[in-house]
């Protein structure tokens, strides 16, 4: 049902005990404990770093700029440092409510020689597309979504993640 909803294979959606586990196992099956790192835009989502400090990963905090954007001369120097296995993106942002930039989100995704997860819990509250026609496109994306807010269904805790099949599986 939710590969007919969403226009997405079966074997490219994971279902998770809401968005938290998907963002743990991005986390544990990722990086190595005490020696990678993972970018996040701040301010944003607590639950990544919470996550982090769980799996012990170091949080590398960017600030997004004045506009509430992604500064890409922040972002890149990262790149090219070994250890820094995710990047994630909230968009539309938990809390500023802003959608990012596209073209960003998109280079970032590939330039990257990691894993780019793009959390839209709140992408049915935005007029922005949602990146999950572009799973197929970018096999180091893995998109999340959740049927807590739109759906009104926090208690279920349903997470969604969209990915190629290889991630697929390991979250299996």
């Amino acid at each position: 049902a939710i590969s007919k909803f969403k226009g997405i294979a079966e074997e490219k959606i994971f279902l998770g005990n809401g968005s938290d586990e998907i963002i743990d196992l991005c986390f544990r099956v990722f990086c190595n404990p005490g020696i990678d790192k993972a970018i996040t835009f701040t301010p944003t989502y607590g639950m990544y770093e919470v996550s982090a400090s769980v799996n012990d990963v170091l949080v590398v905090k960017v600030s997004l700029n004045d506009s509430f954007q992604i500064d890409l001369n922040k972002v890149k120097p990262w790149f090219s440092d070994k250890n820094l296995k995710l990047i994630f993106i909230c968009s539309p942002n938990n809390p500023t409510g802003n959608s990012m930039n596209y073209s960003d989100m998109e280079y970032i995704i590939a330039r990257f020689n990691g894993i780019v997860t793009i959390d839209e819990a709140y992408i049915d509250f935005s007029d922005k597309p949602s990146f999950i026609k572009m799973v197929d496109r970018y096999p180091n994306l893995i998109l999340m979504q959740t049927f807590s807010k739109a759906f009104g269904l926090a208690a279920v805790r349903v997470g969604m993640a969209f990915s190629n099949p290889a991630i697929i599986q390991y979250f299996n």
